[in-house]
C-alpha cells in the first residue's frame, strides 16, 4: 500500500494507512460500506454454462482457504501484541511513576534530543525546587480527556474530579483468546472504593464456512465492564429526581423519589450486553455495541501509546481534520457566490432607481 499524503506531528510522519486505523475515521468508512449489501449467491442469475459454474465454485473454495489464512494472520498479530506489550510495559510503568510523582526523572531524561543541559544551574537543584511545590504532573489524564474530542464528549463536569484522580491507563492481552483488557488505575478518592476499573473486550477471528463473504477480520463478540463500589451519595452515573404525586379522589399530594440514569463517562464500565441470539440484535443495539468497541479501540491504539502528545495537545483528532477539509470544500466556491449576490443586489438597486425616476417624471 502506498501513501500519497503525509502529515507531520512533532517531526513524526503518519501515512494514510495509519490514518484510517482511527476508530472515528473507520466509523465514517463503515457508514459508507454499510450501504454495500451481501446477498446469497445465485449462479442462475449469471447464466453460466455448467462447466463455468464448476470453475466458479472451485475459485470460491480457493477464496475460503485464503480467508482461513487471513484469520490465522490476525491470530499471529494477536500473539505479537502480547509479545510487544511486555516490551512496552516497563516504559509505561516509568511514565505512570513520573506522572503520579512517585519518582523524579533523571537529569538526562529531562533533556529532549537536540537540547543542551543548563550548566549554570544543575537540574537536581531545579528538581528540588519543583518538589517543594508540585508533585508529578497534576491533571495529566484529565487534561488528555479534555483534549480528545471523543472522550471530551463522554465526560461530564461531575466526572472531572474523579478523572483528576486517574493515575494510569494500560492495556493487556489475554493469551487464550482474542480481545484486550483496559485497566484504569485511580488514586484514593472520595467517590468510590476501587483503585482499578476494568473493561474487557471479547473478539473472535473465525470465518464461517457457510458465510465466508462476511469475514472481514477480527470482530467484536461483546464487552464486559465492572461494578463500581460507589461511596454513599457519590454515584455520578445516577441522579435522584423528586416528583409530586396527587392521590386520586383525596386531593392530597405526596413527594416520591425516583433514581434515573445520569450521563457520565463512568457508564463506559456498564456496556450493553450482547444477547445470546445474534439475530435479535436490532440496529440501535448494534450501533451501541459498535460505538463502545470503537471507543475502546481508540483508547487502546491512540490514547495509551501516545498519551503525552494528547496531554500537550500536539496531536489532533483525525476526524476533526477531516471535518476541516470538508468545511473548506463546502465553502470553496464562495467568491463566485459573493459575485453573484453582488450582481443581484446591483440589479435590485437599479430597478429601485428606475422606479424612483419614473415616479419623478410623472410629477413633472
Amino acid at each position: 500500500m502506498t501513501s500519497t499524503e503525509k502529515k507531520g506531528v512533532d517531526g513524526e510522519e503518519i501515512d494514510n494507512f495509519n490514518a484510517i486505523q482511527d476508530p472515528n475515521t473507520l466509523a465514517a468508512l463503515q457508514e459508507k460500506l454499510g450501504q454495500m449489501t451481501i446477498k446469497k449467491a445465485d449462479l442462475d442469475e449469471l447464466d453460466l454454462p455448467p462447466a463455468v459454474r464448476k470453475r466458479v465454485n472451485a475459485i470460491k473454495n480457493i477464496q475460503l482457504q485464503t480467508t482461513k489464512i487471513e484469520a490465522d494472520f490476525f491470530k499471529q498479530v494477536h500473539k505479537l501484541e502480547i509479545e510487544y506489550a511486555q516490551k512496552y510495559a516497563p516504559l509505561y510503568q516509568r511514565r505512570a511513576a513520573i506522572v503520579s510523582g512517585e519518582v523524579e526523572p533523571s537529569p538526562m531524561e529531562c533533556v529532549m534530543p537536540g537540547e543542551e543541559q543548563d550548566n549554570e544551574k544543575s537540574d537536581s537543584e531545579k528538581q528540588e525546587n519543583d518538589n517543594d511545590s508540585v508533585k508529578g504532573i497534576p491533571g495529566f489524564w484529565l487534561t488528555i480527556f479534555k483534549n480528545t474530542e471523543i472522550l471530551a464528549e463522554m465526560t461530564q463536569p461531575h466526572d472531572e474530579p474523579i478523572l483528576d484522580a486517574l493515575r494510569d491507563i494500560n492495556v493487556s492481552f489475554p493469551e487464550n483468546s482474542m480481545g484486550f483488557v483496559l485497566e484504569f488505575h485511580f488514586a484514593e478518592n472520595e467517590y468510590f472504593e476501587d483503585t482499578i476499573l476494568k473493561k474487557t473486550y471479547h473478539m473472535k477471528s473465525e470465518p464461517d464456512d457457510f458465510d465466508p463473504v462476511a469475514f472481514d477480520g477480527p470482530e467484536i463478540i461483546g464487552s464486559t465492564g465492572c461494578s463500581i463500589n460507589w461511596k454513599k451519595g457519590k454515584n455520578v452515573t445516577q441522579k435522584i429526581v423528586k416528583k409530586k404525586q396527587r392521590m386520586k379522589g383525596k386531593g392530597q399530594t405526596r413527594i416520591i423519589q425516583k433514581t434515573i440514569k445520569e450521563d457520565s463517562f463512568f457508564n463506559f464500565f456498564s456496556p450493553p450486553s450482547m444477547p445470546e441470539d445474534e439475530e435479535s440484535v436490532d440496529e440501535e443495539l448494534e450501533a451501541l455495541l459498535t460505538t463502545d468497541f470503537e471507543i475502546g479501540q481508540y483508547i487502546r491504539e491512540r490514547i495509551i501509546p501516545k498519551a503525552i502528545w494528547y496531554f500537550t495537545n500536539e496531536v489532533t483528532d483525525i476526524e476533526s481534520d477531516l471535518d476541516d477539509v470538508e468545511s473548506d470544500e463546502d465553502y470553496s466556491d464562495t467568491s463566485d457566490y459573493d459575485e453573484e449576490v453582488e450582481n443581484n443586489e446591483n440589479i435590485v438597486a437599479n430597478e429601485t432607481v428606475t422606479d424612483v425616476q419614473k415616479e419623478e417624471c410623472k410629477q413633472q
